[in-house]
């Protein structure tokens, strides 16, 4: 398998739209809302609000990644959206992206990186990733999202 990790440009906007729908764990206001991230971070390159990354296989587009500063803090970092296409995943993908992203980070001075995710049974996966990743679950609102969907709060010290 053939794996490059590069800036995310204009051209991949169909094929992350894809991945983000084909995944199926993001509700349509989600998807809405990681492509209006994705225009922001295109819009300000690698030093904008949004840095984006793509991971690519075989010369095709099998997922993305987008962090961002926290505001107000001196040297934590948020993992806005990560995902990986339903037919690429399993091949450690994610695994590369989310390396990728901490050393990324840890180039201009971050210290921390925070996720938030949904508590619902069907984004275990996602939290084992996260775990697996080793992030440490720090907290939980119950019925964050809506009712019977709480958020959860991860962070990993770099």
């Amino acid at each position: 398998m053939g794996m490059t990790i590069r800036p995310l440009a204009r051209e991949d906007c169909e094929a992350i739209r894809e991945s983000l729908v084909d995944c199926q764990a993001f509700s349509p206001e989600e998807i809405k809302m990681a492509l209006e991230m994705i225009e922001a971070g295109l819009a300000g390159g690698l030093a904008g609000d949004y840095p984006l990354f793509l991971t690519e296989c075989d010369g095709r587009a099998c997922g993305y990644v987008c962090i961002g500063r926290t505001p107000l803090t001196r040297s934590t970092w948020h993992l806005y959206w990560i995902c990986v296409h339903p037919r690429a995943q399993g091949r450690g993908l994610g695994q590369a992206l989310q390396r990728h992203v901490e050393e990324f980070i840890r180039s201009r001075g971050g210290e921390r990186i925070v996720v938030e995710t949904s508590g619902r049974p069907d984004y275990q996966r996602a939290r084992r990733f996260y775990q697996r990743a080793g992030y440490r679950a720090l907290g939980r609102i119950p019925d964050y999202y809506k009712l019977n969907d709480d958020c959860v709060f991860y962070c990993k010290v770099l």
